[in-house]
């Protein structure tokens, strides 16, 4: 004799009518005896909330279980799930694509990025402005022509005339 059979003729039984058959196998196996057991626990738990006195419902509790289901009905679905992603997945493509584009169009200079090499050198016209000191540059000396009374007046000065 399998549990399963004997399990199965259990379940079908509400009142102890259990063949000898059962009985027999019962006595030898542990599983199926705590399994009756189990099964006779619950059953009389069955038996003792049928007489029990069925509580009257409070008041609104139609209209609150109404308003429950309603909501329940209401409820997002598996296609308003996926839509609602794909909309925020369209807005960040969107996103990057405008900060894509957005750093191709900034100039390579500027507040945002540093200096680069051609803003740092010093144009021609600046370059022939500049000139040596000539108590610190020992080529001026050598050379009489590069002296500072030779040299052009720049055109913007801070002294007033």
């Amino acid at each position: 004799m399998h549990c399963n059979d004997v399990r199965e003729r259990l379940d079908n039984l509400w009142e102890s009518d259990v063949t000898p058959e059962d009985r027999q196998h019962l006595s030898q196996c542990a599983g199926c005896r705590e399994y009756r057991l189990d099964l006779r626990l619950l059953r009389s738990g069955f038996r003792l909330l049928k007489l029990e006195e069925i509580p009257e419902p409070s008041l609104g509790f139609a209209e609150r279980m109404v308003r429950r289901l309603g909501e329940i009905g209401a409820a997002p679905t598996l296609a308003e799930f996926f839509e609602r992603v794909g909309r925020r997945f369209v807005y960040a493509t969107l996103a990057l694509t405008f900060l894509a584009l957005l750093a191709l169009a900034v100039p390579s200079t500027g507040p945002v990025r540093g200096l680069s090499s051609n803003d740092i050198q010093i144009s021609s016209q600046e370059a022939s402005l500049a000139y040596s000191d000539p108590v610190g540059d020992p080529g001026v000396q050598e050379a009489p022509e590069l002296a500072p009374a030779e040299t052009p007046e720049p055109a913007v000065s801070n002294e007033v005339k």
